[in-house]
C-alpha cells in the first residue's frame, strides 16, 4: 500500500509512516483491575428528585440479568424500587464504594437544572465527596440517558458525564438513525454502522466533542430534533479516561422496549465491561486533551523533543478535526516515533490510543506498520500541490560477514520506494525546484549501539528525466564517511525538471565492525521533502 499526504502552506513534519522492526502487542482483552473469572460488582443508582423515567425500573432489572449472565453482581440505590434498594446511601466513603468496578447512574433526574443551589441535589456534598474519591482511586462510571439531567450545580459532574455536555431538552419520541462512529470500541463493536431506533433522543447543551471520545452520532437528517437541533455533529454516545477513572455515557435508552433490544443491551454491557476494566480495546476512549495533558504534565524529557511532538499531536488533531483521519494517522506516527525517545511514563501508550482511534476511522486504516527499517516523512513545503509518498517497507534487517570485507558485518537491502509529485504552478514554486533528503538515528538494542554513520545509502533516480538528480552516495564509518548521522540528498530537481511525479529509492548498506554485539536492532531513516527557491 501506498500512502500519500498532501498539505498547503508551510509545515514541518506533516506526515509520518512508521515501519517498525519489532512486534506491535495488542493490549490485553483483561484489563488489571478484574479478574475475568470471578464476578464483580456493580451499583445502579436510580434514585429521583425531580422527573422520574419509566424506564428505570426495567433497566434495573436488565442489568441485573446481564450481571447474572455475565459474571456481575448488582447494588441498587433507589428507594423508589424497596424491594431491591440499599437500606441506606452507599456514598459514604471512596473506600466503601471501591467493591464497586463501576457505578451507573440511570436517568438519575434531581431537578437542579433550575440551577437553584439551594435545591437538593442527587448526592450531597459529602456523598458527592466520597463519589470524586472514588473516581480518582480508578473507578468506572456508565451514564444512561438522563444521566446528563442531574446535578447540574456541579460542575465537576458536567466534566465527568462528558464536556459539561447536559441535558437540554427533546422532540416527541420517533424512528433516527445512529452513525458508529469507532466501530473498534468494545461497547460499538457489535453494532451496525447505520443503527435505525425508535427513542427518545437527546438535544445538549453544547458539543462534548473536543473533550470525549465519540462513539455514535445521531443524524438530525433522519428526524425532526426539535428547537435544541445540534446540526450535522450530534454526538450521542461517547467516552472518556476521566482523573483516574473511566466514564461512558449513551443517551438512548429512554423506552422500555430498549431494555429487551439484544443490541442496545450489548452496548450497554461492553460500557459497563470497559468501564469496569474488563475489557479494552478500540483506543480505550483516549482523546487528544489526555495525551497533551501527560505531556504538558511532564516534568522530565527533552523540552524541544516535547515541543515536536505537542506541534505532531496538535496535527493530527487538527486533521482529525478536518476528518481527514489519514492525515491524523501520519502525523501521530511521528509524534509516536519523537515520544518514544522522551521516556515520559504513560505517553507512548496513550499516542498508541490515538492511533487505534484514529485508525478505526480511515477508510482503509491509514498508513500502515511493518517489519523493516522504519522510514518517517516529513514534508516542508511552500502553498501548492508538492507531495511525497512512501511505499510500505517489509524487509527485516540481519547481519552477515561481508566476504570481500573482512573487517566488517553488513546489511543490505532497499529504501521503499518514494515518489515526488509536483503539480505546483509557477508562481506557487516561486521558480525554484524541490530536494529530498534523509537522516538516520543511531541502531539502538539491548546489546549496544550503532551509530548512525554506519548506515549509508546509493541514492536512485527509477523515472529518469532531466532536471532531476540523485544524490551523492555518502561513505559509512567504516570507509571514512559520515553515513546518515547528517542529512543526505537522496534526489533534487531543478525548476525546469520538477513538475511531474518522480520515483526514487536507494540501495541501504549498514556496515558494522566485526565482533558488534548480537541483538534485536532498530533505528529510524527520516526522508524530508523540501522545495527549493
Amino acid at each position: 500500500m501506498k500512502q500519500q499526504v498532501a498539505r498547503t502552506g508551510a509545515a514541518v513534519l506533516a506526515a509520518g509512516v512508521t515501519l517498525g522492526l519489532g512486534l506491535v502487542t495488542a493490549p490485553s482483552a483483561v484489563a488489571d483491575e478484574v479478574d475475568e473469572t470471578d464476578d464483580y460488582q456493580v451499583l445502579v443508582v436510580g434514585k429521583t428528585l425531580g422527573f422520574r423515567h419509566s424506564h428505570i425500573p426495567t433497566t434495573t432489572n436488565a442489568v441485573i440479568d446481564l450481571g447474572e449472565e455475565h459474571g456481575f453482581d448488582v447494588d441498587v440505590w433507589d428507594p423508589a424500587q424497596p424491594d431491591l434498594t440499599l437500606g441506606s446511601t452507599p456514598f459514604t466513603s471512596a473506600d466503601d464504594l471501591s467493591k464497586y468496578a463501576t457505578i451507573l447512574f440511570v436517568s438519575p433526574v434531581d431537578g437542579t437544572n433550575n440551577m437553584d443551589p439551594a435545591r437538593p441535589r442527587l448526592l450531597d456534598d459529602a456523598e458527592l465527596g466520597a463519589f470524586q474519591g472514588y473516581i480518582h482511586d480508578g473507578g468506572g462510571y456508565v451514564g444512561i440517558h438522563a444521566a446528563t439531567d442531574t446535578m447540574h450545580t456541579v460542575p465537576w459532574y458536567s466534566e465527568l458525564t462528558g464536556g459539561g455536555a447536559r441535558f437540554r431538552n427533546h422532540p416527541q419520541q420517533q424512528q433516527a438513525t445512529m452513525h458508529v462512529e469507532n466501530p473498534a470500541h468494545p461497547s460499538t463493536a457489535m453494532l451496525p454502522l447505520e443503527w435505525p431506533r425508535f427513542d427518545e433522543w437527546y438535544n445538549y447543551t453544547t458539543n462534548p466533542r473536543e473533550d470525549v471520545h465519540v462513539l455514535m452520532t445521531l443524524d438530525e437528517s433522519t428526524y425532526n430534533p426539535g428547537g435544541g437541533a445540534m446540526g450535522e455533529d450530534h454526538p450521542l454516545a461517547w467516552c472518556h479516561n476521566f482523573e483516574g477513572g473511566r466514564s461512558w455515557y449513551s443517551g438512548a435508552g429512554h423506552t422500555d422496549e430498549s431494555w429487551a433490544d439484544p443490541l442496545y443491551l450489548g452496548h450497554v454491557l461492553a460500557g459497563i465491561e470497559w468501564t469496569a476494566g474488563l475489557v479494552s480495546g478500540g483506543g480505550d476512549c483516549v482523546t487528544f486533551p489526555e495525551v497533551e495533558g501527560i505531556l504538558a504534565d511532564a516534568t522530565t524529557g527533552d523540552p524541544d523533543g516535547k515541543a515536536a511532538v505537542s506541534a505532531l499531536l496538535a496535527a493530527a488533531k487538527a486533521a482529525a478535526d478536518a476528518g481527514n483521519h489519514d492525515g491524523a494517522v501520519a502525523s501521530l506516527l511521528q509524534a509516536a516515533n519523537r515520544a518514544a525517545d522522551l521516556g515520559i511514563a504513560g505517553l507512548d501508550g496513550k499516542i498508541a490510543d490515538l492511533l487505534v482511534w484514529q485508525r478505526a476511522l480511515s477508510e482503509d486504516g491509514g498508513p500502515t506498520d511493518a517489519d523493516g527499517i522504519p522510514v518517517d516523512v516529513s514534508i516542508v513545503e511552500k502553498p501548492g500541490a508538492l507531495t511525497l509518498t512512501v511505499e510500505e517497507y517489509g524487509s527485516g534487517v540481519e547481519l552477515a560477514a561481508d566476504g570481500e570485507r573482512p573487517d566488517r558485518w553488513r546489511y543490505t537491502g532497499e529504501l521503499p520506494t518514494v515518489t515526488v509529485a509536483d503539480s505546483r504552478n509557477a508562481e506557487q514554486a516561486a521558480g525554484g525546484g524541490w530536494a529530498a533528503s534523509g537522516q538516520s538515528s543511531a541502531f539502538t538494542s539491548a546489546a549496544g549501539d550503532i551509530t548512525a554513520d554506519h548506515l549509508g545509502w546509493v541514492p536512485r533516480v527509477l523515472t529518469p528525466r532531466d532536471g532531476v538528480a540523485a544524490g551523492p552516495a555518502p561513505l559509512t564509518a567504516l570507509d571514512g564517511g559520515p553515513g546518515l548521522s547528517a542529512p543526505a540528498q537522496l534526489a533534487a530537481a531543478t525548476a525546469e525538471g520538477r513538475r511531474g511525479i518522480a520515483e526514487l529509492d536507494a540501495r541501504l548498506v549498514l556496515d558494522a565492525p566485526i565482533g558488534t554485539a548480537e541483538g534485536d536492532y532498530s533505528a529510524r531513516v527520516t526522508v524530508s521533502l523540501f522545495p527549493v527557491d
